[in-house]
């Protein structure tokens, strides 16, 4: 069972709101499910590791001070401070109504056009990307044992991806301890205009002191291209659409997902690594269980 809430602005589903929080909660299983051709029980109760999400929006006029942008920031690291964040990210994007479908091609065509943009509209969904799960047996469909981790020498499930770098990319402990622990994220972005701020479960990483847009004539957001450089490996290299299927209309499909997420890679760049099939010896259980999306200003 999933609970979904919403509080908007918007005076109807057709209307883009000027605020708006949402959240979807995981699943949990309604009985005791055995898994076909294995001995392994989910217990009643028990989620497999499905993630929650948050996502807020606030107006754009509140980065055009430095009262607008503590505004974010404060609301930001409360959320982190009061929940287990695996992952997530923040900064400018288009905001659809709550029918936002048929607005996906003009969603599209910003975000195509500004590489500071998100493409936020099927975030709900984002949330599993971020999962990580692993397991022991012939394979996940038949496993023996179940774990809603990465645990060492197990057979990997899921092995959770970032969606990409935006003004703010969280980090749960779990992509932490993939780019070396935190004292090497640190080293790695030591640059005075990038922020890095531990918080609960997860590191807040900020990309200059105020969001971009990145519009064509002024090139590519350089912070946003020198965080880029390190988290880029967290990626997922065969990465799902953003937009459901739209024929004949350009829209966030596979190909065009794939090029979006690889908009701050520079020319040149290594692919990005597939995915091992064990649970390497040096990976660590993750600490929390809920990714948030801390939303789009």
């Amino acid at each position: 069972m999933e609970v979904s809430a919403v509080r908007s602005s918007a005076t109807d589903q057709d209307t883009a709101a000027e605020y708006e929080i949402e959240t979807l909660t995981n699943q949990e299983s309604p009985i005791d499910y055995r898994y076909p051709g294995g001995n392994y029980v989910m217990p009643k109760g028990a989620d497999g590791g499905n993630l929650s999400y948050i996502k807020f929006n606030l107006p754009s006029d509140r980065i055009t001070d430095d009262e607008g942008l503590a505004q974010f920031s404060d609301l930001l690291r409360f959320i982190c401070q009061r929940l287990p964040v695996r992952g997530g990210y923040g900064g400018l994007s288009p905001i659809l109504p709550y029918s936002f479908h048929r607005f996906m091609p003009q969603e599209y065509a910003l975000a195509a056009r500004f590489s500071g943009l998100e493409i936020d509209s099927y975030a709900f969904t984002e949330k599993d990307n971020y999962v990580s799960s692993s397991y022991e047996g012939d394979s996940s469909e038949k496993c023996t044992a179940y774990f809603s981790c990465l645990k060492p020498g197990a057979k990997v499930g899921r092995y959770g991806f970032i969606k990409s770098v935006s003004w703010y990319t969280l980090l749960g402990d779990v992509f932490v301890d993939r780019l070396g622990g935190e004292a090497a994220v640190r080293s790695a972005l030591n640059r005075e205009d990038i922020g890095i701020e531990r918080i609960g479960q997860c590191l807040l990483i900020r990309a200059g002191e105020f969001p971009r847009l990145g519009a064509p004539e002024e090139g590519l957001p350089e912070p946003y291209v020198f965080v880029n450089k390190v988290l880029r490996v967290l990626r997922n290299p065969k990465p799902d659409s953003l937009h459901s299927y739209m024929p004949d209309i350009p829209h966030a499909d596979k190909k065009a997902t794939r090029h979006w997420q690889a908009r701050f890679d520079l020319p040149g760049a290594p692919p990005i690594p597939s995915p091992p099939e064990v649970v390497p010896q040096s990976s660590s259980k993750p600490a929390g269980r809920l990714v948030v999306h801390p939303g789009t200003v």
